[in-house]
């Protein structure tokens, strides 16, 4: 059995502008507000989606620790590997 749409909230546009800062926290809650004016609906009140962030340098667990990341960054990964050559033969 599904559950039934809760229907919006309607309030005036006068009661919208005497009320905003609530009605703004109630939406911001999830609740649609639904605004007339002369009985007819003129705009909606609803909550926006947060934007995503994108996540801050370090904050991102990669499973090393620290002492692991400190040892991988004194690496020269731009060095020349003798096996690496032996084994695709650029080095004899």
């Amino acid at each position: 059995m599904s559950a039934l749409p809760i229907p919006p909230t309607v309030v005036s546009l006068y009661d919208a502008k005497t009320h905003l800062s609530e009605l703004g926290e109630r939406a911001a809650a999830g609740e649609e507000i639904v605004v007339t004016k002369h009985g007819k609906p003129r705009f909606r009140l609803v909550a926006v989606e947060a934007k995503k962030r994108r996540p801050l340098p370090g904050s991102i667990d990669l499973g090393a620790n620290r002492a692991q990341w400190t040892v991988m960054a004194e690496v020269d990964w731009f060095a020349p590997d003798e096996e690496v050559e032996r084994l695709f033969g650029t080095r004899e």
